[in-house]
């Protein structure tokens, strides 16, 4: 697994697009076309336990959330988060389905909480959409806490990721949270400057482990917004910061993130 080159160039000037969202071109809604089934969940669904459907009582937050059948509470045990994206392209559902065999198999826990921000498709209203990722976070570290209290957690190894349009809530709840997080991974994820730019950045938020990795094939917003998010976050001190390109286009590999968090995690969590 190698690293794309591009992350030793030296910083380039963001181009002016980049500052928002790419504006909607007519292959957008092309796209729309095609996609109306969504993004294919093709990873295995054989689990010896099913998913099951929660809601967290102080906030209402509904998240699916998968326990290993190895589960016991005799030891701590890892804990995955992961952002879906686009309603209508992704969802909590697909989300939990993509990562349960490999929580299975790996041993740890993934929950996938129901999310407003994650538009990606379309434009919207700045000052709406910062009052949804707002909500987000709020129902995101309360479903966490609701996870921990009930489940043997270790809180120090949580893993916050995000797919796509979960890219937004990904990096605004993840950068102003950096104490919540083991590290940040963003899989073909869209980012947004104003977003980046309304977090107050601290030391501890630099010392953040933030991989963002997505598909040489894939949509033009996907890889123009992340490596912007890339650059932004390493020309303000954000050393720990990598990307990846790999081949193809706008694909599910949460393999390759379970990869990246497991170099991150103590000795005795990891599973060969």
């Amino acid at each position: 697994m190698s690293v794309c080159r591009a992350c030793c160039r030296a910083p380039e000037p963001l181009p002016e697009e980049s500052r928002g969202r790419r504006a909607v071109r007519p292959w957008t809604f092309l796209l729309l076309l095609v996609c109306l089934s969504g993004c294919p969940v093709t990873q295995p669904q054989g689990t010896p336990v099913p998913q099951v459907l929660q809601t967290e009582p102080n906030t209402g937050a509904k998240y699916w959330l998968y326990v290993p059948s190895t589960y016991k509470p005799d030891r701590a045990w890892p804990l995955a988060v992961t952002l879906h994206g686009t309603h209508g392209w992704d969802g909590a559902d697909p989300q939990i389905r993509e990562w349960k065999r490999l929580a299975e198999d790996k041993g740890f826990l993934v929950a996938a909480p129901e999310l407003k921000s994650v538009q990606g498709i379309l434009p919207v209203v700045k000052g709406l959409w910062f009052k949804d990722l707002q909500d987000d976070e709020r129902k995101v570290l309360a479903v966490i806490d609701a996870i921990c209290d009930k489940y043997k957690v270790d809180r120090k190894t949580v893993l916050l990721t995000g797919f796509s349009a979960g890219g937004y809530p990904l990096y605004y709840i993840g950068l102003r949270n950096p104490q919540r997080f083991l590290m940040l991974i963003a899989r073909a994820c869209n980012s947004d400057i104003d977003l980046l730019e309304s977090v107050k950045l601290t030391d501890e938020t630099r010392k953040l482990p933030i991989v963002i990795y997505w598909g040489k094939d894939d949509l033009g917003p996907i890889q123009d917004q992340s490596w912007m998010a890339f650059r932004y976050l390493r020309e303000r001190g954000f050393k720990l910061a990598e990307k990846e390109e790999f081949r193809g286009g706008h694909l599910r590999k949460p393999d390759l993130a379970y990869d990246y968090w497991a170099k991150h995690l103590p000795w005795r969590y990891r599973q060969q």
